[in-house]
């Protein structure tokens, strides 16, 4: 059953609800509107013949509340003076201490906070369209229709964005290797916040901004275009290792040296390189290699492997401009899957890189080698594959004899058969 404090609560909440969702609130009534609710409707049963003696006393207890309030001027009961509750009626005077005795704050000034908090998204470059729409929206919305608890919500996870990304700006423009945990605790005091609520929006939001146009255009699983997206505000969702084989010096600022072997292949954290005073690559050619299983099936002596692992990220491009710089005598190589969609990959590393990448084994040769292995284009692969014709791919031929023959290969049978064959160099 509740008590005192829970029936003026509820009735002061009722009172409140129907004035804010009114045109008096609105301020286009025409007519004055009165705010009432029946006494049932706060005390279930109120007035009803036979109730059991614990309610009956409980009915007693809210009349003595409802006649205590009225005597305090916060509500007035209709028809006056009588003993049976028939009506309770707001006192609109009073409506400031309903907002005070429910810590409730006004709509009006709910949409108020709203609205400063997306004027200040319009001070930020990278939240500024996002501000704009957002205050349209809320332009042609009318206060009297908003729901009290979604705003409170709405200001919660728009002052938490506003963070997140001013966060991001001083990542990137310091260059600092950051978890994607880290900021959400150094931002949200909570590790797991920015995955559960904001990941999404956030990058929903950055790359809404055209300002990343490039690094995505490739990229079609969303979860893979926020990490891509991430990277360009040096944010990783775990450490950035990078798997190398080949022969290889590494030279540290603090005078130690790390050596790399064909037979001994290595995972090194990204930091390292970016601590590293020279990167000395003695093998005469460099092959970067789309999956982990061919990477590590493929051993030459004069090649340097460097596993891609897809889509090349803004952690592996620098690696290979810096290692392309250093090393200027190198061959570039790559191998990957011989799909529509690892040509794309293939097509991306050329272009972020700038690097003269030839591709191994991936041609209608190895289709027509290996074609008991392959496997039938999805539409997808189709869809893509006649895309890049269009574009002039410089894959054209390949793409044309996977669109002919409905055929592609993944590259793990092509590493296990030909590890050793002149097509790998």
């Amino acid at each position: 059953m509740a008590d005192r404090k829970e029936w003026k609560e509820q009735l002061l909440s009722k009172l409140l609800d129907q004035y804010e969702k009114s045109v008096t609130y609105a301020g286009e009534n025409k007519v004055k509107q009165v705010f009432s609710v029946k006494p049932s409707d706060i005390f279930k049963g109120y007035n009803k013949d036979f109730l059991p003696p614990e309610q009956l006393f409980q009915e007693k207890e809210f009349e003595r509340l409802i006649r205590q309030m009225e005597s305090e001027g916060l509500i007035h009961v209709v028809p006056p003076n009588t003993g049976i509750l028939r009506q309770i009626c707001a006192v609109p005077e009073r409506w400031e201490d309903y907002y005070a005795c429910l810590n409730r704050t006004e709509k009006n000034i709910l949409k108020k906070r709203l609205e400063e908090v997306y004027h200040r998204f319009c001070q930020c470059d990278l939240l500024e369209a996002y501000g704009k729409e957002k205050l349209q929206t809320l332009k042609n919305s009318r206060a009297r229709k908003l729901d009290e608890k979604k705003v409170e919500k709405e200001i919660t996870e728009a002052e938490a964005i506003w963070n997140l990304v001013q966060f991001l700006k001083e990542n990137q423009e310091k260059q600092r290797t950051t978890l994607e945990r880290e900021m959400s605790e150094a931002v949200l005091h909570d590790s797991k916040q920015w995955e559960k609520i904001y990941r999404k929006k956030v990058c929903g939001i950055l790359e809404h901004t055209g300002r990343y146009d490039e690094p995505l255009a490739e990229l079609e699983e969303e979860r893979e275009r926020q990490t891509a997206l991430l990277e360009e505000f040096y944010i990783y969702s775990n450490p950035a290792y990078i798997y190398l084989k080949g022969d290889a010096r590494i030279c540290l600022e603090d005078g130690r040296e790390l050596r790399i072997y064909h037979d001994l292949p290595m995972s090194i954290p990204f930091e390292t390189f970016q601590k590293a005073k020279s990167i000395q690559i003695r093998d005469a050619a460099l092959m970067t290699v789309e999956n982990l299983t061919s990477f590590h099936r493929l051993e030459r002596e004069h090649i340097f492997y460097l596993f891609l692992s897809g889509y090349h990220t803004r952690t592996k491009q620098a690696l290979l401009q810096r290692i392309a710089r250093e090393n200027p005598g190198l061959s570039w190589h790559h191998f990957g899957d011989l799909d529509p969609d690892g040509l794309a990959i293939a097509g991306h590393l050329i272009r972020k890189t700038g690097l003269p990448f030839q591709l191994c084994a991936m041609g209608v040769q190895e289709l027509q080698r290996f074609q008991t292995y392959a496997k039938p284009l999805e539409a997808p692969d189709r869809a893509k594959a006649e895309a890049m014709i269009k574009q002039g791919s410089s894959y054209a031929g390949i793409l044309r004899y996977m669109l002919e023959h409905n055929c592609k290969l993944e590259q793990e049978i092509i590493s296990w058969q030909e590890t050793r064959l002149e097509s790998f160099l």
